[in-house]
């Protein structure tokens, strides 16, 4: 690279693209906090897999038309693909139904923004990205930030004692730091647009052959309308705009700096709650906010140049 990109008034493309990968997985990360929290109100009353199947479903729907701009990759890649979405589309998501019974959205929210800590140590083991000091300590400082901003939540909760719920979310959450990991190398090869549906129709064919397996499409007549809202803003918003959004900011950066931002979605929605519903803001709030803050910072501005020469 030639010249210092800080000599000139105008943002350096690299740095525009990152920003704008920080921006795609902040929204992507909150709107998951959202549907987590719908999620939970659903499966009360409903087949998990029922649940996980059209949420799949009404994702796939949303994400096939991106398909007759793309040109499909060589099927070797796209099996690849396939099995990719076979994992983030299908299991995690039907696991994550499944947790949701038996643990708190504000607790599985918590478990999951481990996903930096296992992103980052999984890339490295497979040589992908270097493990820092910084990158491992704007980590843990972010997870204990949403552990501060949630301890409200937490404390009105069950007893913090490890439930069965809380270990299926932290199943999914090393599928998904693997996910990250692995899909990396594929979204350096098609872009997100490309990647996202191929990936989405994987977790589709997943969840339809459990669902015949275990006819648990037979309580899916039984969804009232509310809960045919609930089910397509999961599967819109919460499936086709989080995977889409996600894989078009790990095409853009690297996987442990996207999967940082996974901690800003649990205390988003606190702040929504203050913004919506007039709550006060509360001392474990701001504090938490500042500390998630802080460990973004550590992880996503560490080194950006080094890695982007890499």
């Amino acid at each position: 690279m030639q010249g210092d990109p800080g000599q000139t008034g105008i943002l350096p493309l690299g740095l525009r693209a990152t920003s704008a990968a920080a921006i795609a997985a902040t929204v992507a990360s909150c709107a998951n906090g959202a549907q987590l929290a719908v999620t939970r109100l659903i499966v009360q009353q409903h087949d998990p897999l029922a649940i996980a199947l059209l949420r799949c479903a009404i994702a796939a729907v949303c994400l096939a038309p991106l398909l007759r701009k793309s040109q499909c990759p060589p099927a070797r890649d796209c099996a690849t693909i396939l099995a990719l979405g076979g994992v983030v589309a299908g299991l995690c998501p039907w696991l994550m139904t499944i947790a949701m019974q038996y643990t708190t959205a504000s607790r599985g929210a918590l478990v999951i923004c481990s996903s930096p800590l296992l992103t980052l140590t999984f890339a490295a083991m497979l040589g992908q990205e270097r493990c820092t000091l910084r990158r491992v300590a704007g980590c843990c400082c972010a997870l204990i930030g949403v552990a501060v901003g949630l301890s409200g939540q937490l404390g009105a909760g069950p007893p913090v004692t490890l439930n069965r719920g809380d270990a299926v979310v932290l199943l999914t959450t090393m599928l998904l730091a693997l996910f990250n990991v692995c899909a990396a190398r594929m979204l350096a090869r098609y872009p997100a647009h490309t990647i996202a549906p191929i990936a989405c129709l994987g977790g589709f064919a997943v969840l339809f052959a459990f669902t015949l397996a275990q006819g648990a499409a037979r309580g899916i007549p039984l969804l009232t309308v509310k809960d045919w809202l609930a089910v397509l803003f999961c599967g819109a918003i919460g499936g086709a705009g989080v995977l889409l959004l996600w894989s078009w900011a790990i095409e853009r950066a690297s996987a442990s700096r996207i999967a940082i931002f996974v901690t800003a979605g649990p205390v988003a929605a606190a702040a929504a709650g203050v913004i919506l519903l007039a709550e006060a803001v509360s001392p474990q709030l701001a504090a938490g906010t500042g500390l998630i803050l802080a460990g973004i910072y550590l992880v996503y501005q560490a080194e950006p140049f080094a890695e982007s020469q890499a």
